[in-house]
């Protein structure tokens, strides 16, 4: 049986405070307890005490992270968008708000799904069901979204969510790939270039790519 280990919320606050920085500025790698446990001003052992190890904070903080943005970005979406071009636009709209007020957040999260590949075996995992349990909720929003479009009659409703999600799975793959290669994406002015292509990729999908006949 598990142990539940009590923690008081003021410190839990403070190390993930500290920790979300040092992570955000040093990446999982470089970052070390000590330093944090300094910041929050606590001792390095009530980390692990807390955590049970390095990782285990680290995934702590990107869960906090992920909480927080979706958190942020949901109340920015009032309205359900009319079409899935338009989607791409204000939630971009709306992350760039939230790595402006949470520059630590998104810098993190940033990090944790662009070079995933560098990080143990045990956080990937976790990491990969994180990111599936979001691509459920994005599931959700992308049926409201075509809720309000015009879908041909003869259109399985079924297939165009999987292949919305098919090509956010597509943008995902592209972004890891991109920060693979060049690190350093730590806002989304960083990643300008995805965020174009995920509107043209959704262009296409609404439009088609064969040129009308009439």
């Amino acid at each position: 049986m598990a142990v539940t280990v009590l923690k008081d919320p003021k410190k839990v606050t403070r190390m993930l405070k500290a920790a979300t920085q040092v992570f955000a500025n040093d990446g999982y790698q470089r970052a070390k307890t000590d330093q944090i446990a300094i910041k929050a001003q606590v001792s390095k052992g009530l980390i692990f005490h807390y955590y049970g190890s390095k990782a285990g904070l680290y995934l702590a903080v990107v869960k906090a992270a992920m909480t927080t943005i979706t958190a942020n970005v949901s109340q920015q979406a009032l309205a359900v968008p009319p079409d899935l071009v338009t989607l791409v636009v204000q939630s971009t709209q709306a992350k760039a708000a939230f790595g402006q007020q949470y520059p630590n957040e998104f810098a993190v999260m940033m990090q944790a799904y662009g070079d995933a590949k560098k990080l143990p075996g045990p956080i990937q995992n976790q990491l990969m069901t994180m990111y599936q349990q979001a691509v459920q909720g994005l599931r959700q929003q992308f049926d409201q979204v075509l809720d309000q479009m015009s879908l041909r009659p003869d259109v399985d409703r079924e297939l165009v969510l999987n292949l919305v999600v098919g090509v956010y799975n597509q943008l995902f793959a592209e972004f890891q790939a991109e920060q693979s290669q060049h690190t350093g994406m730590k806002t989304m002015s960083d990643a300008d270039w995805i965020v174009a292509r995920a509107r043209a990729y959704m262009e296409i999908l609404q439009s088609g790519f064969v040129k009308s006949l009439t």
